[in-house]
């Protein structure tokens, strides 16, 4: 009997994972049943995939983004040579179409592949499979949840849950609003809790909410909307955002919390900031910093994102109610110098932030970075053509070649040497014994018993040893290996940090209770 195996590949296995994939249990549960059994579900971060287990007639499902998609067409050929059918998907494939099928799978799955995932499989078995099928922007109400009742919970750390897809931004690095739309879906609010509720009963305590901005309509947001017909979408957004957080907040235990990723924009919503943690229990949230100078911003399409102390201001408010911050700065943009980098350094230093990371700027594909410099590349010798940035693409397919990201680009005032040294530095500076001592000492940690603080300053030096340089995106594409001494030391932090921190809050709320109205 033919064989389903769905392999999300990895540039390292180191034997668990911090982000659960969570297309792959998607697609197990999109899998129509009693077709092959269960589907092999294979993460390369926990396993390498066994050649063994593919016979002729199976069928193979791959998932790649930029980021792995060299070890995807590793594995795609490895399936071919067993006399697979492979079938690929991702948010590279949903970009460049073409590609994956140049590499010798048979076929490509473009958008989301929730619904159209049946029908692939079924074209398969009747011998009539298509080279491309669109699954689009699923609505939220078609979005499926995940078989997490194949997830090995010994392995990962976060399994994740998605609330609401699209991002209302245009960032100019950034592919989501391209690939993803800038319009915000929000899945039914039954389905969310469902899948928290289902993750409890395994045993988790913490979830990541796998939103690419979990506060897409905060009062800020809506404020500098232009258009009086989207501004009044983002106030639907922000009805129903507030009705999922209510009903979560009473249908889902207490002691389930969430991390995410979302914009510093939540400070102009004081209602909605404090929603999500006393609601949702979001205990920490990364937040693109970017650059903290107007030129930085504005070469990255995000001049609206607090600039310089604001910034600093903006991470200090959202750690008082509660919420750790992982900021990211960006190094090398393209108004970037010496001198930048290292004025960023110091006010990453400063804001506070319990964590940071310092990445490497790289034209991602779907971007308008990456097509406006590819466009440079190819018009370079064009007499009259002038250049849209003065950062330059060195070639234009980079992912297919192993690359370090200092060698993608030529970037005009600073070289890769010197971007390597300064990137290196933000993170050996701000991951010192020292600076991280003082985060200890200046911020929320402080309270805490001294093993939570020997675990913070244990999870400082695993977190820059395993993301250095590049940064937390998906395990399955960082290159370096941690060990059990990182899973360990942020199970112990956040757990510590939950504990302690909600009992401070609530005594805090208790004494507001108790101060006597006026009037």
């Amino acid at each position: 009997m033919p064989k389903l195996i769905l392999v999300n590949p990895a540039n390292s296995t180191v034997g668990y994972s911090f982000i659960t994939p969570r297309w792959l249990f998607v697609i197990a549960q999109a899998t129509p049943p009693d077709v092959f059994g269960e589907p092999v579900i294979v993460d390369e971060t926990i396993q390498r995939l066994n050649p063994d287990i593919i016979h002729p007639g199976d069928i193979v499902g791959i998932g790649i983004n930029t980021g792995n998609c060299l070890s995807g067409y590793r594995t795609l050929a490895t399936a071919k040579r067993k006399g697979a059918t492979v079938i690929m998907g991702g948010v590279h494939p949903t970009i460049f179409p073409l590609e994956p099928i140049e590499m010798g799978a048979d076929a490509v799955i473009t958008g989301n592949g929730d619904v159209v995932w049946p029908t692939v499989i079924q074209d398969v078995l009747d011998g009539k499979l298509q080279r491309r099928y669109d699954g689009g922007r699923l609505p939220g109400e078609a979005m499926l949840p995940a078989r997490w009742d194949l997830l090995d919970t010994s392995k990962y750390f976060f399994p994740s849950v998605q609330t609401v897809a699209g991002c209302p931004e245009n960032c100019s690095f950034c592919s989501v609003w391209v690939t993803d739309g800038r319009r915000p879906r929000q899945r039914l609010n039954d389905k969310i809790i469902e899948e928290a509720n289902e993750l409890y009963r395994m045993g988790y305590r913490c979830l990541l909410f796998a939103d690419d901005n979990f506060n897409p309509a905060t009062l800020g947001r809506i404020a500098r909307e232009p258009s009086p017909a989207k501004r009044k979408e983002l106030e639907q957004v922000r009805e129903e955002r507030f009705k999922l957080f209510d009903e979560y907040d009473r249908a889902v235990p207490r002691d389930m919390f969430g991390v995410t990723q979302m914009t510093a924009e939540a400070v102009t919503d004081e209602e909605y900031l404090t929603a999500m943690h006393d609601k949702m229990r979001v205990r920490g949230a990364l937040i693109g910093v970017e650059s903290f100078s107007e030129e930085g911003l504005k070469s990255a399409g995000k001049q609206w994102n607090p600039v310089g102390q604001k910034m600093v201001d903006a991470i200090h408010t959202i750690q008082e109610h509660g919420i750790w911050i992982l900021g990211s700065v960006i190094c090398g943009l393209e108004s970037d110098t010496v001198q930048t980098i290292r004025t960023m350094r110091k006010f990453a230093l400063g804001s506070g932030a319990m964590a940071a990371q310092f990445t490497f700027y790289a034209p991602y594909p779907g971007t308008k970075d990456f097509y406006e410099m590819v466009s440079d590349l190819k018009h370079q010798d064009k007499p009259g053509y002038v250049p849209k940035h003065t950062t330059r693409l060195k070639v234009d397919r980079y992912w297919l070649k192993p690359l370090k990201p200092v060698e993608i680009i030529d970037h005009a005032q600073i070289t890769p040497q010197q971007l390597l040294a300064e990137n290196e530095r933000c993170w050996d500076t701000y991951y010192s014994f020292r600076a991280s001592l003082r985060r200890i000492q200046n911020g929320e940690a402080r309270s805490w018993p001294l093993a939570g603080k020997i675990a913070y300053l244990f999870g400082c030096k695993a977190f820059r040893k395993i993301y250095g340089g590049q940064g937390v995106s998906a395990d399955s594409v960082k290159a370096k290996k941690g060990g059990f001494l990182a899973h360990w030391s942020l199970k112990v932090m956040i757990g510590i940090y939950s504990r302690y921190f909600d009992r401070r809050r609530a005594a805090a709320v208790e004494r507001r209770r108790s101060v006597p109205a006026l009037g």
